[in-house]
């Protein structure tokens, strides 16, 4: 709800405007229209009064209706409440309105004011109120439902955009410079393995180009693929390794950003040393609805802050859903928590 003194301006604004035009429209009409009575008469006094009253009355009721009813698309339920609550509201305005001018003016009693009082009079009232309030909170949905689509798109553009910069992260030269070295070596070396090294390199960009127009995709299958891509580095790194996978929680409708678990893996391996007699263990679980990726560490001294990688995960997830990427880093452990979102609860 807009602060209490806009709110009074607001009302004030509109206020003055329906009493000039209620002005010029008897000034028309009536040729020995007498300007000074009509402003300073009992019935303009008391019109300016509960327009200025019903403007600020009808907005903080309309706020609580939509506490009542918070989604935008439950505008029709909105409007349904707010018809009869604002007809008991009017009633009590005008009538509070009314009364206290002619207490005020001709020390009318209460029983008096009570005998003298039309139903017509607050059915016109009532109307009006009505009528006028749904123009201005329509104009004031239209305007909100504009800015909500803006917001869409803005987030649509930044989700491309993330998706872009994931892609040239993804596609990291100094990985492909890396591996290619390695088949290099496995070629002289051993063939078998550099047929089997070539199998899992192609597998793996495979992946990566099936997935770049995707904004999430079921767990088990990123894991599957983070399985071939272990196996890679494994070969890469003969032997540095302890990889330890348990997937055997994870649900079908349970998705992750894709290619999230790679770049976690190479920021693992990128921030740490390893070596066979100091093994780099990666352990990649499923804990409170959480897709665990968890490493020991062996910090790098050159090495420190947040990778790009690492940032580029947070900033997916946060266009995608409420719950954030969590990230501990202990004495001897670094954990990355992924949410796993239910297929459909995505909030594009």
């Amino acid at each position: 709800m807009k602060p209490f003194k806009t709110l009074c301006i607001n009302a004030l604004i509109i206020t003055l405007i329906i009493s000039a035009v209620i002005t010029a429209v008897n000034f028309a009409s009536d040729p020995n229209f007498d300007l000074r009575s009509f402003v300073l008469s009992k019935g303009m006094l008391s019109g300016f009064l509960t327009g200025f009253f019903l403007y600020i009355g009808n907005a903080f009721l309309y706020r609580q209706i939509c506490q009542v009813f918070p989604e935008s698309a439950q505008y029709a339920k909105r409007i349904l409440l707010f018809i009869p609550t604002t007809a008991v509201l009017t009633t009590i305005v005008v009538f509070i309105i009314r009364f206290s001018i002619m207490k005020i003016t001709i020390d009318q009693s209460l029983v008096d004011f009570i005998a003298k009082q039309h139903i017509g009079t607050y059915f016109n009232m009532i109307l009006i109120s009505i009528i006028v309030s749904l123009l201005i909170f329509s104009f004031y949905f239209y305007k909100a439902f504009k800015e909500s689509q803006l917001k869409k798109q803005t987030a649509l553009t930044k989700s491309a955009n993330a998706q872009f910069e994931s892609l040239k992260n993804q596609l990291d030269p100094h990985f492909l410079f890396n591996s290619l070295n390695v088949l290099t070596s496995l070629i002289e070396e051993d063939p078998q393995k550099a047929v089997n090294f070539t199998t899992s390199l192609s597998r793996i960009y495979r992946y990566v180009l099936e997935q770049k127009d995707k904004s999430l995709v079921e767990a088990s299958q990123e894991i599957s693929f983070a399985r071939i891509f272990l196996n890679l580095l494994a070969i890469r790194f003969e032997g540095s390794l302890a990889i330890h996978i348990n997937d055997g929680d994870i649900q079908e409708d349970e998705q992750v950003v894709p290619l999230a678990l790679q770049l976690l893996i190479e920021n693992a391996i990128k921030h740490n040393s390893l070596s066979l007699h100091n093994l780099l263990h990666i352990n990649i679980y499923k804990e409170d609805n959480k897709l665990i990726i968890q490493n020991n560490l062996q910090e790098k001294e050159s090495i420190s802050g947040m990778g790009i990688g690492l940032k580029n995960i947070i900033d997916r997830y946060a266009l995608l859903t409420r719950h954030p990427v969590t990230i501990t880093k202990t004495a001897d452990h670094f954990i990355v928590a992924l949410p796993l979102i239910k297929k459909g609860n995505q909030v594009l």
